[in-house]
């Protein structure tokens, strides 16, 4: 990659005079085309705007995320693309142990004070280690998984140091485990952990044990990382969701406390923290870490207010409420930002009157709020918040319709073990609640290992209409992105064959409009088939 006058970067970085000066040695070096950010709310907002060439991103910015946080949120909403160069600049001098403790690492970091010249030769060095990736990169921005895989393994076998192979495993086995190739992901990983015990692997590993229902398995191997790289925060995260899904609240948010200790400024992991407290029950010490995450978080464009709503529930929950209205309000102001729309301000009034001891007026706001589950807009969070909700309403008061919501709520949203565990646990006040969600969850994993079947028969046309109809009729968003993948397949073989596909086209647009299109898989199924299109044309 040659650094020069047509090489965009973007600077983040909390000081204007720090900005300035990286900006000045660039153009020394004769790159002219930069931008800055102050704080990563502005950075997210450049990335989701435009692709740069490279990111020089400082680690301390101030309130908020830092600049691994920052890294880690842009690569997994797809803002970052793969290809782009990310170098982080840093004064702390073991920046290199943080960084080697985190699932995912920059391109390269840079310590202050460094002159043109090495900043310039540690791009360089960067571009050159990254290179050897993209062909891959190049396939992934096309949405051609599957042939990235294929190459992945090519360069795998053709690296000619460990460094490059342990790079191209890495994100092989991250692409395998997205496309829930599990077993080859697995096998990927272990040959891994035969040469190195490297923490990453280790989590690859335990991600798809927990995807597969092994928790304690998954949890084994989380506790070997958390003693080995102990500042490895992920692998707290997913210690604190697989106890969670086994109904260990309080210890979940013993673990996530763990992980606030050594990031108490991330934003996520605070929210997070406050909402596995209200699972725990302990409403009371929910509201302390909730009421940091808003802090933190105004004045910020990540921001979103969907902690001040769990901040309202659990006000609500503990009694405290002298600052429901004020709360009311604030969400009230941003409700075009609320994941779920008008249910979720529904079920904020409902949460309200609960706490108010006004139970006819929460069973209006909720029956107001049904009408919504089927929205697209309407989200997983929004929904268990309802039924939460919906479970604590009184005899009488509209708890009879309770167990059909809770029926339409796991078909759209119990994609896994997760999702179940976690609307059982909201419908626990209302067991009839909980018997919906596990006849809908068992009824979803029929279909889609019925549908599995077919295509394993070479069924795949019988296999993708079951998918496309199931998955219209539940808007479930797995059943959805499985449904367009082999619809995909059967129109790109149809056209290298020279046969119509127009019917797979009709069924792929739709589902494609109502899948989340901020979903990287979502992302690389509209390219592939606006390729589709194109040779129609």
């Amino acid at each position: 990659m040659a650094f020069d006058e047509n090489t965009t970067v973007l600077i983040v970085d909390d000081a204007h005079s720090m900005s300035q000066g990286i900006r000045a040695i660039l153009a020394m070096g004769g790159v002219t085309q930069s931008e800055t950010a102050s704080h990563a709310g502005e950075a997210q907002n450049r990335l989701r705007g435009r692709r740069y060439d490279v990111v020089l991103c400082d680690y301390n910015l101030g309130l908020g995320m830092n600049g691994q946080e920052l890294l880690e949120a842009t690569r997994r909403s797809g803002a970052l693309p793969l290809s782009t160069l990310w170098v982080m600049i840093t004064g702390e001098r073991n920046y290199g142990q943080v960084a080697s403790a985190a699932e995912l690492v920059p391109d390269d970091y840079i310590l202050k004070p460094f002159t043109t010249q090495q900043l310039l030769d540690r791009l360089e060095a960067a571009a050159r280690r990254k290179a050897f990736l993209s062909p891959a990169h190049r396939l992934l921005d096309k949405g051609k998984t599957e042939q990235a895989i294929q190459t992945l393994g090519g360069l795998i076998a053709e690296a000619d140091s460990r460094q490059r192979r342990l790079d191209a495993q890495r994100l092989c086995g991250e692409l395998l485990a997205r496309e829930g190739l599990h077993e080859a992901a697995l096998r990927l990983y272990r040959e891994v952990l035969s040469k190195d015990e490297l923490p990453w692997a280790k989590m690859g590993v335990a991600r798809i044990l927990s995807e597969q229902g092994d928790g304690g398995g998954a949890n084994t191997l989380l506790d070997q990382v958390i003693a080995e790289a102990p500042r490895y925060t992920e692998a707290y995260d997913l210690l604190a969701q697989n106890l969670t899904d086994d109904g260990k609240y309080s210890d979940a948010a013993g673990a996530l406390e763990k992980a606030v200790a050594i990031s108490p400024r991330n934003f996520n992991r605070l929210h997070h923290y406050g909402t596995s407290l209200l699972r725990s029950g302990d409403a009371t010490r929910a509201v302390e870490p909730l009421q940091r995450a808003v802090d933190i978080g105004r004045g910020n464009s990540f921001f979103g207010p969907e902690a001040m709503v769990d901040l309202l529930q659990a006000r609500c929950e503990s009694g405290q409420t002298q600052q429901l209205d004020r709360l009311q309000h604030d969400i009230a102001a941003r409700q075009g930002e609320l994941p779920g729309g008008p249910l979720t301000m529904a079920v904020c009034r409902a949460l309200t009157a609960l706490a108010q001891q006004r139970p006819q007026q929460a069973e209006t706001h909720l029956a107001e709020a049904a009408e919504w589950i089927s929205a697209p807009e309407t989200d997983f969070g929004s929904a268990l918040r309802f039924l939460s909700a919906a479970a604590k309403l009184p005899d009488g008061h509209g708890a009879e319709s309770a167990p059909d919501w809770a029926r339409s709520i796991a078909l759209r949203f119990a994609d896994s073990r997760h999702e179940l565990g976690s609307l059982l646990e909201v419908a626990a006040p209302r067991p009839a609640c909980g018997d919906a969600a596990r006849a809908a969850y068992a009824e979803l994993q029929d279909k889609s290992r019925a549908a599995l079947e077919q295509a394993n028969q070479g069924k795949l046309e019988t296999a993708a209409a079951m998918l496309h109809g199931e998955a219209m009729r539940t808007l479930n968003c797995r059943l959805g992105l499985y449904g367009c993948a082999m619809l995909l397949r059967i129109a790109e073989n149809r056209q290298e064959a020279g046969q119509d596909y127009a019917g797979e086209m009709q069924s792929l647009r739709e589902l494609l409009h109502w899948l989340p299109h901020d979903n990287e898989r979502v992302r690389g199924f509209v390219k592939r088939r606006q390729a589709l299109i194109r040779h129609e044309d």
